[in-house]
């Protein structure tokens, strides 16, 4: 049976910790003797020195093949390019793994398995998060943090680079990889660029990997923030589209009603927050409110370009849209 050369990219930034446990989790993949592994870290703030640190102790302490890049232009797109330059014409699939995760050992056998089967040319699939702390009632009740999940072989739109793998050759259909114009949703752009080629992307439910979400996220505030700055990336990625101008109109049409939707919910979850004292109804009527807000921010604005300090890794976040 011939080789499979797969590149398992991670782009990182100050995140020493769970780096190091992703690393680890990809180090611990089980795949066919014919599979061969490569993990490739693309360190997105060259003065910190400990992702070179972590990169030195994991190859020590296994068998992982591991390089290290270093990508001084600031943000998500700027390190995943640094990543994929590293990997063209050197492997045969690449896969996408972020820095705050971690996977189980099926995950690439897994994500192999869903391709082969079903002919894909892109696979992708969900997240299960995993808090760091206990999370309050409301954070699981309103399932603020839970991801979608599909049935596998179904076919997707898009993907993000928190889990997925495709054919290395699929990089040369595109001009340019990810648009350093988005600090959020640079992942659904690329995919969505390949799957217009012709791509097939197709779901895998099996063996998802683990975010972990720290404290400082399980917080209303950060999920309002987060759900605007969806809404914003969602109109800047359709607007840069041969048919931008009914993207703006269509988005602006959507923030409104979203924002309608936002205030019934708001009226009803005050009410039901009365007898219950639970406000989950209201903090997910600030959510939609504030999607709402973000797809009209983005079809008023005046580029596609999407900065928000509020992005984390960017295939993560509960949205109308997901």
């Amino acid at each position: 049976m011939n080789t499979v050369r797969i590149a398992i990219l991670i782009a990182t930034f100050r995140r020493a910790t769970s780096l190091e446990r992703a690393l680890r989790s990809v180090a611990a993949q089980r795949v066919e003797p014919h599979v061969r592994l490569r993990a490739i870290v693309a360190n997105n703030d060259p003065d910190d020195p400990s992702p070179a640190e972590i990169v030195a102790r994991v190859a020590r302490e296994t068998t992982l093949d591991i390089t290290l890049v270093a990508e001084p232009a600031r943000g998500p797109a700027h390190a995943r390019n640094r990543a994929l330059r590293e990997a063209h014409r050197t492997c045969d699939a690449i896969a996408f793994l972020d820095d705050d995760e971690e996977a189980p050992p099926g995950w690439i056998a897994a994500l192999l398995a869903t391709k082969e089967r079903f002919g894909a040319d892109i696979v992708t699939g969900g997240i299960v998060p995993r808090f760091e702390v206990a999370p309050p009632t409301w954070a699981v009740e309103g399932r603020f943090y839970a991801r979608p999940n599909r049935t596998t072989g179904s076919t997707r739109p898009w993907a993000f680079t928190g889990n997925v793998l495709f054919d290395a050759a699929l990089l040369d259909r595109l001009p340019t990889w990810f648009d350093g114009r988005f600090f959020q949703g640079e992942d659904r752009h690329f995919f969505a660029r390949l799957a217009a080629t012709g791509a097939r992307i197709v779901w895998c439910a099996e063996q998802s990997p683990v975010e972990y979400v720290p404290a400082s996220r399980v917080d209303p505030t950060w999920l309002v923030r987060r759900m605007r700055a969806i809404g914003r990336s969602v109109t800047a990625i359709e607007r840069d589209t041969p048919r931008a101008a009914f993207a703006r109109t269509r988005n602006l049409a959507k923030g409104l009603t979203w924002i309608a939707i936002a205030l019934v919910e708001w009226v009803a979850g005050g009410i039901i927050a009365l007898f219950t004292r639970s406000p989950v109804r209201l903090f997910t009527a600030l959510m939609h409110l504030a999607y709402g807000v973000g797809l009209i921010e983005g079809a008023l604005g005046e580029n596609g370009s999407v900065s928000t300090a509020a992005s984390g890794s960017s295939g993560g976040g509960s949205s109308p849209k997901s």
